[in-house]
């Protein structure tokens, strides 16, 4: 059995394009936090922040590694060490290949 490391990349690309457009929305959705907490004043800024605050505490940070945007780095960390032609995969499987070589010479 022999893997594919190109197509390997090939689909990390694209997952890593949906990943980026996952994080667009994120920031899009930070914005529009942004932009509300101009617009209310008065009572209407004293119901709909603590709202917006724990809105904004879901979506997390990236660098942080909290809510969903930490989660998200988390898999773009994941991938990004596991899968490809220089991941864990590639190393998993010449590992492997080294121990069935092995075999062949006792």
């Amino acid at each position: 059995m022999q893997f594919n490391y190109g197509a390997v990349d090939s689909t990390n690309l694209t997952v890593q394009g949906v990943l980026h457009g996952m994080d667009a929305n994120a920031a899009h959705l930070n914005s529009i936090i942004k932009d509300l907490e101009h617009v209310f004043k008065g009572f209407a800024a004293e119901v709909a922040n603590p709202l917006m605050n724990r809105f904004r505490a879901a979506l997390g940070d990236a660098a942080q590694h909290t809510g969903y945007q930490g989660q998200l780095q988390d898999v773009k960390n994941a991938i990004a060490k596991t899968s490809g032609s220089e991941g864990f995969m590639k190393e998993t499987d010449h590992q492997q290949g080294a121990r069935f070589l092995s075999i062949g010479g006792v």
